[in-house]
């Protein structure tokens, strides 16, 4: 028994669409010519009063960030990281961003065939390759990679560490040494 309310209802339904949604926005940009690539700067420093330098950082996540780095550690980074042409902020999608170097010496220094491998300036400037360890940071800022700021984290015990930094200067200054001869 079909009712005048039944056959509006088949009326009213729509054919599903067979056009596949798009997953993402469509640039405002989109096919318009972008010119040639523009290189990096060297990153400009700023030396503070207490032992610290803030390093401007550039890139899409970048722009406006400054990185704090020890004094003392200022000239390793800035020749590994080509005059901080190399720093760059990575957000891995988990809300927490940090800072990297990338390039070939950074692929060196992890002994790795990826040459989109990326090394975290707190784990360069301690040092490490990874081993189990993690490096920390006391005040949850990313940005802030002072020596008073870097701690290791051993996961396996769950227990932090201070950092011996005459250590992690002569295994960096080691392990940069090598990526420099591998390359």
């Amino acid at each position: 028994m079909h009712t005048e309310a039944s056959h509006n209802h088949h009326d009213t339904l729509k054919a599903p669409s067979t056009a596949p949604k798009p997953h993402r926005k469509k640039r405002a940009d989109a096919g318009k010519p972008q010119g040639p690539k523009k290189p990096h700067a060297p990153s400009k420093t700023i030396a503070l009063d207490n032992g610290t330098t803030k390093v401007s950082l550039q890139g899409r996540h970048g722009n406006g960030k400054h990185l704090l780095v020890s004094t003392q550690d200022l000239p390793d980074l800035l020749s590994f990281s080509d005059n901080g042409i190399r720093l760059h902020v990575v957000n891995n999608g988990t809300g927490r961003p940090y800072v990297s170097i990338h390039g070939h010496k950074a692929q060196a220094w992890k002994h790795s065939s990826n040459p989109k491998d990326l090394l975290t300036v707190a784990r360069f400037l301690v040092g490490e390759t990874h081993g189990g360890r993690r490096i920390t940071f006391k005040d949850h800022n990313p940005f802030n990679c002072t020596r008073d700021n870097l701690e290791v984290l051993v996961p396996a015990i769950e227990q932090t560490f201070t950092i011996d930094w005459e250590k992690a200067e002569a295994a960096r200054h080691a392990k940069a040494a090598q990526a420099q001869k591998a390359l």
